[in-house]
């Protein structure tokens, strides 16, 4: 075998060490044989006002029955009301991303759904998601009367 060859051999049989969890140096911290894809979120509650203000700004996913469902001036964004429409949590859409929901979304009104997202707070009395893709928008039950 050539020394390149050699060398190369090698890089790769250390590289395979390293990654199955062994050091490369002694004292060099053990890297786990496997991370998670994605880390698990928590799942609020849309009435957890207190839980919620303290997730801003992190993604979480939100729970509750969609109480209503508006639009704002010249459609440009539409809104599925969790609660009061002024305090309460807010899913956003805008018309950006109207394509990406074919069927509309009255199909949300009166149904529990989840939300996952950026928590974020507008005006220092309303939490809201922006929804940018349909996947984040998923039907969990809908409500008895």
């Amino acid at each position: 075998m050539k020394p390149l060859g050699r060398i190369c051999l090698l890089a790769i049989l250390l590289a395979g060490a390293v990654s199955a969890g062994e050091s490369a140096e002694e004292g060099a911290p053990e890297l786990p044989a496997t991370t998670p894809a994605t880390a698990e979120v928590p799942v609020l509650q849309c009435e957890d006002l207190a839980s919620m203000e303290s997730q801003v700004g992190n993604e979480v996913v939100i729970e509750g029955v969609v109480q209503s469902v508006g639009t704002g001036p010249n459609d440009g964004i539409t809104f599925l009301n969790f609660g009061d429409r002024r305090s309460g949590f807010v899913a956003l859409i805008f018309r950006q991303v109207y394509d990406k929901f074919p069927e509309g979304f009255d199909q949300y009104g009166q149904q529990r759904v989840r939300v996952r997202g950026t928590l974020e707070k507008y005006r220092d009395r309303q939490m809201q998601i922006k929804i940018l893709t349909a996947d984040q928008i998923e039907v969990v039950a809908t409500p008895e009367p």
